[in-house]
């Protein structure tokens, strides 16, 4: 389908109105999409705390809505006859987060090498591509074969792509990007004069990856928890009180219409 809008869904001689979610979709401008949109995954342990539950029952079913996110942006592009949103990435894991409990930490990277196992078959057969960025060497050695062997096997796809930041600082990804360049600069494959923001930008963990131009935060937190630091100086900010657990299609798609509301300036005027 290559419509660039509906508003109604004919079936047989008759024309539906559509509601709900599918409502909101019809609403969206396919046109102008942002081609990468980037996630704040907020509230998996409040969420399980409100519950009574286990915290990994919390990230448990957070990976249920990183799925169902997927999916819907899967949806949106078939509708929209391209790739229009190319890229998705997922804060998973912070540097930060290795100060949490033993017991939480190691569920959670079990939880993590098991959904990579059991969704690594259809990642490859819808043509999905997947990047890690952050500090792999960081992670148990089961997990970090685990992701590399997903890296290699969808690095050829040309689909929907894929980051998962796992022990990931946006402060510590410049500090290596400036200790790259400088290691370069002493080879003398780099002239300083004409070092500029984008050929520095191709230093960090993202490479030569577009800015996201939406990121959405869940579970209500007004900061940005030290991701992407670099890359989302002009990126459209999108906060919603609910956890990430709760995070469901219609507040993407709600995420989506606000973001082509926005008028996107840069700083020009």
């Amino acid at each position: 389908m290559t419509a660039r809008s509906l508003s109604k869904i004919k079936t047989g001689d008759s024309t539906l109105e559509v509601t709900g979610p599918l409502k909101m979709l019809s609403e969206l401008n396919l046109a102008m999409l942002p081609r990468h949109v980037a996630f704040i995954m907020d509230g998996n342990r409040r969420w399980a705390k409100e519950r009574r539950l286990n915290k990994l029952e919390g990230h448990r079913a957070g990976v249920k809505t990183v799925r169902e996110t997927v999916e819907m942006t899967l949806d949106i592009n078939s509708l929209a006859g391209t790739n229009a949103i190319e890229i998705l990435t997922f804060y998973a894991f912070s540097k930060e987060n290795w100060k949490r409990p033993l017991l939480e930490v190691s569920g959670l990277m079990q939880i993590f090498e098991k959904a990579a196992i059991k969704e690594i078959e259809r990642l490859q057969k819808r043509n999905i591509q997947i990047n890690i960025i952050g500090n792999l060497n960081d992670l148990p050695k089961s997990l970090y074969n685990r992701v590399k062997d997903i890296v290699n096997l969808t690095k050829d796809n040309d689909g929907l792509r894929m980051n998962f930041a796992l022990s990931y600082s946006g402060r510590n990804e410049i500090v290596k990007g400036v200790k790259k360049l400088f290691e370069e600069y002493k080879q003398g494959k780099v002239d300083i004069d004409s070092l500029d923001e984008r050929t520095f930008a191709t230093y960090l963990d993202t490479g030569t990856l577009p800015d996201p131009d939406l990121l959405i935060r869940t579970s209500g937190e007004m900061r940005f928890s030290n991701f992407l630091l670099w890359q989302i100086a002009y990126t459209e900010l999108w906060v919603t009180p609910v956890f990430w657990p709760e995070f469901r299609r219609s507040h993407y798609l709600q995420a989506l219409k606000d973001y082509q509301k926005r008028d996107r300036r840069f700083g020009g005027r």
